[in-house]
């Protein structure tokens, strides 16, 4: 028995996936997969309604201070100073943010369909890996 995936809350290994929720054998397994918590539809609605809400006071109010007219050469500079600031690292934080949004880890069996393991996305897709290669291992040894 190899083990393919071991990190706090999940293992998986040749035969079985073991988690805090309950062990599964491989065999029993149909499908992986990743998802991110969804937020729901009205949630979305109101946050894009509020940022461009926000991003028509913020472009009215500088068009009525005449500032477009006055700095017209910065609208056209922005999208290099924005290529500029990300290479030298500016937008790091925003990555970091990014990177450490939870995602899940899902399995489906003939009969149920488990959220197994929650981290985040590099984690949890190398453990979907993991699975994935435990389960061709299965096939191949089937097939013999």
């Amino acid at each position: 028995m190899t083990v393919l995936f071991h990190e706090s809350g999940l293992q998986v290994t040749d035969d079985w996936i073991r988690t805090d929720s309950g062990s599964f054998p491989i065999r029993d397994v149909r499908r992986a997969w990743v998802t991110r918590r969804q937020l729901g539809r009205g949630s979305r609605l109101m946050t894009a309604g509020l940022g461009f809400g926000a991003l028509l006071v913020l472009v009215g109010g500088v068009g009525a201070t005449g500032w477009f007219n006055r700095n017209w050469l910065w609208i056209l500079a922005a999208p290099v100073l924005f290529f500029a600031a990300a290479a030298i690292g500016l937008l790091d934080p925003i990555a970091i943010y990014l990177e450490k949004r939870h995602h899940e880890l899902w399995i489906g069996t003939d009969t149920v369909a488990v959220q197994i393991w929650r981290h985040n996305r590099i984690e949890v897709h190398k453990a979907l890996r993991a699975i994935q290669r435990a389960r061709e291992r299965d096939r191949e040894q089937n097939e013999v």
